[in-house]
């Protein structure tokens, strides 16, 4: 599934690129390239994960809470946003 990025990271002029399964690779002018991904467990919820660079550690990972690979998406964005632009 292909996230729909939120309307802050267009008028960023982001740039988003698949990486792999589920993975994204994020580029906006002036801003650290990102990598964000979402995850499903077993038995249904997803999390989403920040990592910066394409092989290495997360930066930061969510809960596995949320019902739909949608708001994985969104909460992926989110962790862009607060830990590569803020």
């Amino acid at each position: 599934m292909q996230p729909v990025p939120p309307q802050w990271f267009k008028l960023r002029q982001g740039k988003l690129e698949a990486a792999g399964t589920d993975t994204f690779r994020l580029t906006a002018p002036q801003q650290q390239e990102a990598f964000i991904s979402i995850h499903q467990a077993e038995n249904g919820p997803w999390s989403a994960s920040l990592c910066l660079s394409a092989d290495g550690p997360a930066v930061a990972v969510t809960e596995r809470v949320f019902e739909n690979a949608g708001d994985a998406w969104q909460a992926a964005f989110e962790l862009y946003r607060e830990h590569v632009i803020i």
